[in-house]
């Protein structure tokens, strides 16, 4: 384009095929006119006449190239940094997951022994379960933040929820690891955590107690003249691992189910209240329903987030995962098998499997958020794949109770409860399966035990695997054999009557009650009580919001609390100010953490304009155009978002020891900003789309090259989404310890994060300037927040409405 300029007839053909890619597809039903005009070609030689001129389209694309070519620069930063530091260490890992590698001299082809010797470890399995158990507690905590988000949305004044929504947003913007490590001081100390205390002083660590002994068998664990070691027990280490960061509000939960209520109507709930519906009736019928997509989409990112991450299990239980190893996740384990005992290739198979099961749960959670739109054969497909899922996870004992979870969820209900649709084939085949499962039950018919009576090669295998799914497979063969139609269809009857029955009562009382309402409206002491209900109910929403703000904001006031005590004064009084306030502390927490302070804004702040200026510059090339090797591109970079980055980082590793780049502030910046851009260019390429076609048409016919529509179109247009995710980057590039604490090992280069985790381990503890220095962690974010907050918010709240 810029020195090269192509006539107008060129440059419409060169646009049409993106033209024709923006008309909308139209799904056409059979026998309707519109189906007839587009009759498939009748003869042999109109169908090659249409792979013809399908082939000239494709070949429009190739000459984009000649007008366009300089977009491809936009792009190549990119490709150059994901190659490198992404894909490179995940082929790395592929090829030395066969080999028995320390990572230095010994290199030795094993095949797959690795990976056999993964499958029959109890740990690996055991890893999993754990991660599983922890996902399914933080989905349930996920509630507080649902309840909080239709709390503000239900308040009246524009400027309260403006003010919640500020307030909910400052305790995100706190470290993850400063809010872990504060846990990890205050509230899990034994002898005086404020969690015992707690407990103690409302009579709770009775109810515990009973409960240990007679429900749990754990002992007197909770006995009351001990204090429990909730991180020094093997038995509480995983509730630790679940409770801590009470109220479990968070914060961008919270924000993405407000920005997805601001489109019910205030109309809607007059209706509502005219018609007298309940408080909860309007969660259920009105808000709930508006909010699915949201929730589903949080409890999906949850559980994969905590199977794939390790950072938070690592700050509060150490590398060696607690006592005796039980809060061990599988990247946990990974880290362990190549950092302590040195065997990396035992490691990259670990990350290969836990790469697999993420990209596979992530890929059965799109079958999930898209089952309307499936066919039944493609619903069979995910059924059947659930289903062989179940009896693998069932093989690993650790691993049934999810096994069966999948089981329960691969069942065709609305077959098994259907009537047979082949007759009388049907249900001789579900007569035979339903023998069976009986006579398996009952022990008339054991496969284990004929397999015990056959001697060929591979019946032990077979008989051992049929032992572990014997229950599994004795509760199939009953469920898809047991007529349930014929139980179900008088159930079924006498529902649909009684169904009929009660909805004609509640269509009279409905009559009746608003009958009544009107009447009693107009009376004084009715209007009074209403008064005095909504008056009382508003009140409760507001205690309730403010009640969970109390103790999301408790890390913070802790922090700044003790930064000025004393240990002697922390003892005495943990929880309240004391005179005199010791202000020193925060001069030796300056000389402790300053240095690591300046690294971490170096940083942050490097990896961040890296990220922003590859990123648009990549949306650009995926929206702009339709060019050759785009969708492929396209396609590896959406991989990217699912394979998960600590997976790779043993070879990883080896990579930057072999740059030459370790213990270097030029590693995390280049890493940094090759896996920041991956999330970067999904958000920023569907802005750049959206951006109307007419300006880039415009610029064109004056002659503005690809590089003037980047700067005088996409740039200025794209201030309060590259503000949103640009301040989303910095905050996790700031967060970041795990590939800091692994490749840095210079005191002067560390991160701040690596530096609170090293203070908060030493075995002398100066509480005062140990508050001190994570309050100086926390400036900066705080500080970075207050300037662009309104820009934040804007682009967060607007993103999650439009998604």
């Amino acid at each position: 384009m810029a020195g090269n300029q192509p006539c107008p007839a060129d440059e419409a053909a060169a646009r049409r095929p993106e033209a024709r890619r923006d008309r909308p597809v139209r799904i056409l039903c059979p026998g309707t006119e519109s189906d007839r005009r587009a009759d498939p070609p009748r003869d042999a030689a109109a169908a090659a006449e249409q792979e013809r001129e399908r082939g000239r389209g494709d070949m429009k694309s190739w000459k984009l190239i000649r007008y366009h070519k300089q977009i491809y620069l936009f792009v190549l930063p990119t490709v150059i940094l994901i190659a490198l530091f992404q894909y490179y260490p995940a082929a790395s890992g592929v090829f030395h997951s066969f080999y028995r590698w320390n990572g230095a001299d010994i290199s030795e082809p094993v095949g797959l022994r690795n990976y056999v010797d993964l499958m029959k470890n109890a740990d690996f399995w055991n890893s999993f379960r754990v991660a599983f158990i922890i996902g399914l507690w933080n989905v349930v905590k996920m509630s507080t933040a649902l309840a909080v988000a239709v709390a503000i949305h239900r308040c009246r004044s524009a400027r309260m929820q403006f003010l919640y929504r500020i307030l909910f947003v400052i305790p995100m913007v706190l470290p993850g690891l400063v809010i872990v490590l504060i846990w990890r001081s205050f509230f899990f100390e034994a002898t005086s955590g404020y969690l015992n205390l707690f407990l103690k002083s409302t009579g709770m660590m009775k109810v515990l107690d009973y409960v240990a002994r007679n429900i749990l068998g754990w002992g007197d664990i909770f006995s009351p003249d001990k204090n429990p070691a909730w991180l020094g027990h093997p038995r509480l280490i995983l509730p630790a691992c679940i409770i801590w960061g009470f109220p479990w509000v968070g914060s961008f939960a919270v924000l993405t189910h407000l920005a997805k209520l601001q489109s019910v109507s205030r109309d809607v709930y007059e209706a509502a209240d005219i018609d007298g519906v309940n408080w909860w009736t309007k969660f259920t019928r009105i808000e709930f329903p508006l909010i699915t997509g949201s929730i589903y989409i949080n409890l999906v990112f949850t559980i994969i987030g905590t199977i794939k991450d390790a950072g938070m299990v690592l700050a509060l239980a150490g590398f060696e995962g607690g006592p005796g190893g039980v809060v061990t996740v599988p990247a946990l384990f990974m880290l362990r098998k190549a950092f302590m005992d040195q065997r990396m290739g035992y490691a990259c198979a670990v990350g290969i499997v836990l790469t697999m099961v993420v990209m596979l749960l992530q890929k059965l959670s799109n079958y999930g958020m898209q089952w309307g739109e499936l066919n039944p054969r493609q619903k069979a497909r995910v059924r059947g794949a659930l289903l062989a899922l179940g009896l693998a996870a069932m093989l690993a004992e650790k691993l049934a109770f999810v096994g069966w979870i999948l089981l329960l969820t691969a069942l065709p209900y609305a077959c098994l409860f259907g009537r047979p649709r082949r007759g009388a084939v049907e249900s001789a085949v579900r007569g035979l399966l339903l023998a069976a499962g009986v006579g398996w039950y009952a022990g008339r018919l054991d496969p284990v035990a004929v397999l015990d009576r056959i001697a060929w090669p591979g019946a032990a295998v077979l008989r051992a695997t049929l032992a572990h799914l014997a229950p599994a497979l004795r509760f199939l063969l009953v469920a898809f054999g047991m007529p349930w139609h014929l139980l179900w269809a008088p159930i079924s009857r006498l529902r649909a009557v009684r169904r009929r029955a009660h909805r004609e009562e509640l269509t009279r009382r409905h009559e009746e009650k608003i009958r009544k309402a009107y009447a009693r409206a107009e009376l004084p002491w009715r209007k009074a009580t209403t008064r005095a209900a909504a008056n009382g109910l508003r009140f409760a929403k507001h205690a309730f919001i403010w009640f969970v703000l109390a103790f999301a904001f408790l890390p913070l006031y802790l922090m700044l609390i003790v930064s000025v005590k004393t240990n002697q004064q922390f003892y005495e009084s943990p929880a309240v100010l004391t005179s005199p306030l010791h202000w020193e502390n925060w001069r030796t927490a300056w000389e402790m953490v300053t240095p690591t302070v300046a690294n971490s804004i170096f940083i942050s702040t490097t990896a961040t304009a890296l990220t922003l200026i590859f990123a648009l510059g990549a949306a650009y090339f995926f929206a702009r155009l339709r060019m050759p090797l785009s969708g492929f591109l396209w396609n590896a970079v959406l991989v990217l978002m699912m394979m998960p980055a600590i997976a790779n980082l043993v070879p990883l590793f080896r990579l930057l020891r072999d740059m030459n780049l370790l213990n270097t502030l030029t590693a995390l910046i280049l890493v940094g900003a090759s896996g920041g851009q991956i999330f970067a260019i999904f958000v920023l390429r569907n802005f750049v789309a959206d951006i109307p076609r007419d300006l880039y048409e415009a610029a064109e016919i004056d002659g503005a090259s690809h590089f003037q529509q980047m700067l005088k179109i996409v740039l200025p247009l794209s201030g309060p989404i590259l503000g949103t995710v640009g301040v989303m980057q910095f905050i996790a590039q700031w967060n970041d310890f795990v590939l800091p604490l692994i490749v840095m090992r210079d005191h002067a280069r560390l991160p701040v994060m690596v530096q609170l985790l090293r203070m908060a381990g030493e075995y002398i503890k100066l509480w005062g300037p140990l508050m001190a220095g994570y309050a100086m962690a926390s400036i900066p974010i705080i500080i970075l927040f207050v300037f662009s907050m309104r820009l934040f918010i804007r682009g967060l709240t607007e993103g999650a409405v439009k998604g």
